[in-house]
């Protein structure tokens, strides 16, 4: 089958097409036929050798998280999908191909009236979005929420999501996306390229999530919290909380016991309530170009949504 992966770190240029043997499965997976996947910053990250000290890859490495398609083979021990399912898929690894193989518990339903280029952007970003909400923050309704990043792919959808969970929400980013997470469901919202956010909104925040890369938005979020309320970064935690010391800093750290079946149907429930989408910028083929063209796309941080290939 047709694939994309690298035998060494380095820019886009490393990545090549690569004819690989069908995937095999074990008794709790099933063979998916490629439909369309997403190109994710993690990606670009794994490829460019930013985890290459603390994770050892077999070469030629496969990338790709995120994809739908339809399930040609299940395993033995599979009993809730069958053949001919249309599916959203967060397999973890191997997206880039014709087929790749995922565990039935990484896997939900796609509703049909659901675009298969939107689904094909949603698992990374949407199951980082629930886990955040539910489990990190563990967020109630009629709380205030403010996101850091509310434009960003997982920043929209915490935004959409807290919106869906009957929270009141607040969004910051620059200036030019305000139209973009007003209309994703935010009550309220704040450019901090123009104004003073952490003044504007000193203290309102029950929960505080910084979405930003590289938690740069912790400057505004520390003034935002409320005294004894929940940071969560998804990346780093604010190095000075001497403002708010006694709010809860929390820190998005995956665990095995966050199941992406229950992210799934949760996700699924806001599809079809039209509480949940995912902003596409730009499309891409099904070819060498197409990836390294994606990959530097999402690496410039140039693309206003996701980066999609289609098959």
């Amino acid at each position: 089958m047709k694939a994309f992966g690298f035998n060494q770190y380095g820019d886009a240029n490393v990545m090549e097409e690569l004819e690989m043997p069908m995937p095999t499965i074990s008794a709790n997976e099933v063979l998916v036929k490629n439909e369309a996947f997403a190109i994710n910053a993690f990606d670009v990250a794994v490829r460019s050798g930013r985890f290459k000290n603390s994770v050892t890859l077999l070469f030629p490495t496969i990338l790709g998280t995120d994809a739908v398609g339809r399930i040609t083979a299940v395993g033995n021990n599979v009993s809730d999908y069958h053949i001919g399912d249309e599916i959203i898929a967060h397999a973890g690894t191997g997206t880039y191909a014709e087929y790749f193989k995922v565990s039935s518990a990484n896997i939900g339903l796609r509703p049909a009236e659901y675009d298969r280029n939107e689904a094909a952007g949603l698992p990374l970003s949407g199951i980082t979005a629930y886990n955040v909400l539910v489990h990190i923050a563990q967020v109630r309704p009629g709380q205030t929420i403010v996101v850091l990043g509310a434009a960003g792919g997982v920043g929209s959808m915490i935004v959409q999501m807290a919106k869906a969970l009957g929270l009141y929400v607040i969004g910051t980013d620059v200036n030019t996306a305000k139209e973009t997470v007003l209309k994703l469901g935010a009550n309220e919202f704040g450019a901090y390229d123009t104004e003073h956010v952490g003044q504007k909104f000193n203290s309102v925040a029950d929960i505080v999530v910084d979405a930003t890369n590289g938690g740069t938005g912790a400057k505004a979020g520390v003034p935002i919290v409320k005294p004894r309320g929940i940071y969560v970064s998804l990346t780093t935690l604010p190095n000075d909380t001497t403002q708010k010391p006694d709010a809860s800093y929390r820190q998005m750290i995956p665990k095995k016991d966050y199941l992406d079946s229950d992210a799934f149907a949760a996700i699924s429930l806001m599809i079809r309530n039209n509480q949940l989408h995912v902003s596409i910028g730009k499309m891409e083929s099904f070819t060498l170009l197409g990836i390294r063209n994606g990959q530097n796309l999402v690496s410039n941080g140039n693309p206003d949504g996701k980066v999609i290939v289609t098959l």
